[in-house]
């Protein structure tokens, strides 16, 4: 299968619904397509929710045309290609364009401890959230923004379907991860958390200098002896 990535018009915006005749709901993953990001457990368990939930699409934005080929190629044998489209990389300033075209947006990462900064454009997107329970995830998420499934293809399917299920449930989700970003992510917060961060830095200093003189003097050196 010969992979082709189209450019899209950055004047113009690229309606998924229409370009691939979506008319249930539309699932997206942004990013790269490493292992470690989960793409196997994404197509894994998308085609275990096909069998319940047959008009679904996933689209995947992001990738190089390696791996682009190999997920292609991977969704064949699964028999899930019609429903699945990798659209290749976007221009990242209309990320937030094809954010809003999702049902649903998804984090399948399998390894790794730093949090995905896709995360924050997904919270902030509105869209819900599905995400694996780990803690490249829980060290920001909680089940009040996000919904959380073990990295397994049963679980990760369970949480496509719940959410595939119960708009209102995605609604829910959405509004509270917009609220938390809102609050706790805007320049406000970050100031706030720069300058706790340098007092303690200083207390931290402040201590260390002081420890340090303590040790140098006589009595100490006494005790120490």
């Amino acid at each position: 299968m010969k992979t082709t990535l189209q450019r899209p018009e950055t004047t113009s915006k690229e309606r998924l619904k229409e370009r691939f005749y979506i008319e249930g709901s539309l699932l997206m993953y942004v990013g790269n397509l490493e292992r470690y990001q989960g793409i196997d457990l994404l197509l894994a368990s998308f085609a275990k929710v096909l069998q319940d939930a047959p008009t679904a699409h996933l689209v995947v934005v992001g990738g190089n045309a390696p791996d682009i080929a190999r997920y292609q190629a991977q969704a064949t044998q699964y028999e899930i290609d019609a429903n699945v489209h990798f659209i290749g990389p976007r221009p990242i300033q209309l990320l937030n364009q094809y954010l809003a075209q999702a049902d649903i947006v998804v984090s399948p990462r399998i390894q790794g401890n730093n949090t995905p900064m896709k995360l924050y454009s997904y919270l902030d997107s509105g869209k819900a959230l599905l995400a694996t329970n780990l803690t490249t995830h829980t060290q920001v998420l909680n089940e009040q923004i996000a919904w959380l499934a073990e990295p397994e293809a049963e679980a990760f399917a369970a949480g496509m379907l719940h959410l595939i299920a119960h708009p209102e449930l995605r609604q829910k989700l959405g509004t509270a991860a917009q609220a938390y970003i809102s609050k706790d992510h805007n320049y406000e917060a970050f100031s706030q958390k720069l300058s706790s961060l340098y007092d303690w830095l200083h207390s931290e200093l402040s201590l260390s200098s002081t420890l340090s003189s303590l040790a140098e003097s006589p009595l100490i050196r006494a005790e120490q002896a």
